[in-house]
C-alpha cells in the first residue's frame, strides 16, 4: 500500500504546482472524494493498480434521488486519454 500512498502524494503536489485549473488539480480532487467514499486503503489499492495498467480513477455519476443533480456512486479505472 505504500507505492498507492506515495501515488496519492505524487498527484497532489502536482495539484498544488499546476495551479486550481489545471488537469492535475482535478484529478486530485478526485482521488480525494474517492479518498471519503471508500477510504484510503481502498483508494491507493486502486492507485497502484491505474499505475500498473496505465489507467487512472474516475467517479462515476449517477442521478440525485432529490433531482439536484448528479452524484459520484462508485469509482472505477478508466484509459488515460
Amino acid at each position: 500500500m505504500g507505492k498507492g500512498k506515495d501515488l496519492f502524494g505524487h498527484y497532489n503536489d502536482l495539484a498544488k504546482v499546476k495551479g486550481p485549473e489545471s488537469e492535475e488539480s482535478k484529478y486530485a480532487g478526485v482521488l480525494f472524494q474517492a479518498l471519503l467514499m471508500v477510504g484510503e486503503r481502498r483508494v491507493f489499492e486502486l492507485l497502484e493498480e491505474a499505475d500498473e495498467t496505465g489507467k487512472k480513477l474516475k467517479l462515476e455519476m449517477s442521478g440525485d434521488v432529490s433531482g439536484k443533480g448528479d452524484c459520484p456512486s462508485c469509482i472505477v479505472l478508466v484509459d488515460k486519454e
